[in-house]
């Protein structure tokens, strides 16, 4: 089987007159989640899946509990798991406390044999455009203020659905929109919802 890739316009910054430059990316023919890892290692072996679930789980434990106590993984054939950190700009370490210290993401570094494994992949446009549709601002203004016209707040995902955009291109549309004063973030930081700020997009 190969894998599809399409081609994606670079953002472009406010103002510029550069001509939009592609990149390649691949079109997720969809997710694979632990239930579908395991149904597929139950037909390759004579594990049964639960085992096979039960053993995902406990590595996933396994895994986060060690990356809390700043160990790094190594799972053989994939490649390598560790903690980044993030802190405030300083130029001596006695200027910060511990406290200030966060959580930022989780780096992985692939082992050399996955990247050659990798890299004898079979790519192919996809036949199905899962682009952004090319939106002006004016045409989102008109989106929002009919849409809140019966709603309070719009979540990234009914943003990205009124506007045809892909998940990204929602993203930093919404960022935009609340730099620029016309939307205000609230709820929850891992699913927040978008407000208008008074005096845009109320009639």
């Amino acid at each position: 089987m190969s894998a599809e890739y399409d081609f994606y316009k670079n953002p472009i910054p406010k103002g510029s007159n550069r001509k939009p430059r592609l990149h390649a990316r691949i079109v997720p023919r969809g997710t694979v989640d632990s239930d579908m890892l395991a149904e597929e290692i139950h037909d390759a072996s004579s594990l049964t899946t639960g085992d096979v679930e039960a053993t995902i789980t406990m590595l996933s434990k396994m895994i986060i509990r060690n990356l809390k106590e700043g160990n790094r993984i190594h799972i053989k054939g994939l490649g390598y798991l560790e903690m980044t950190l993030q802190c405030p700009a300083i130029k001596d370490p006695k200027e910060i406390r511990a406290e200030s210290i966060q959580f930022k993401s989780v780096a992985f570094r692939p082992e050399i044999g996955l990247k050659k494994e990798l890299s004898t992949t079979r790519f192919v446009r996809a036949v199905y455009k899962k682009h952004s549709k090319n939106r002006s601002a004016a045409e989102i203004d008109e989106l929002l203020t009919r849409y809140y016209s019966t709603h309070e707040s719009i979540a990234r995902l009914e943003f990205q659905q009124l506007c045809g955009f892909t998940k990204g291109t929602a993203n930093r549309r919404l960022a935009e929109l609340v730099k620029e004063g016309k939307l205000k973030k609230e709820g929850l930081h891992k699913f927040p919802v978008y407000a208008p700020v008074p005096g845009n997009y109320r009639k």
